[in-house]
């Protein structure tokens, strides 16, 4: 499963272009997150409406990403788009992912959708 090769020569290269960019960079952190995810976790990175990746399971996983900008870390009181906004909750997990100033992962934690709902 997992990234394919040109996925994952695409992966290195979008984090060399993000780095390069600078503040302009940010409109690629969600999609270094995502394929960031998929690789970290041996996931198909399958990207729809309501979800954004696939297990070996065949659980549909959806994606947040997080990146400091002005700090080493995500400041965890700031804001975070919300799981399931667009049509509801219609995957198994969530998966929020944080990112550095390289945008390498420094971060990757997993929930239920239940537990998602209850927050």
């Amino acid at each position: 499963m997992a990234l394919t090769r040109q996925q994952i020569i695409f992966l290195k290269e979008l984090k060399k272009t993000a780095v390069s960019l600078g503040n302009e960079g940010k409109c690629l952190t969600f999609l270094i997150g995502e394929l960031s995810a998929c690789q970290y976790l041996n996931m198909k990175w399958k990207p729809s409406d309501s979800y954004d990746a696939i297990t070996k399971k065949g659980e549909l996983v959806q994606i947040k990403t997080r990146k400091a900008w002005s700090t080493l870390r995500v400041n965890p009181s700031g804001r975070l788009g919300k799981f399931g906004r667009k049509v509801g909750y219609q995957f198994d997990k969530g998966i929020y992912i944080e990112l550095d100033n390289n945008f390498e992962v420094c971060g990757i934690w997993e929930m239920t959708v239940a537990k998602i709902k209850n927050l």
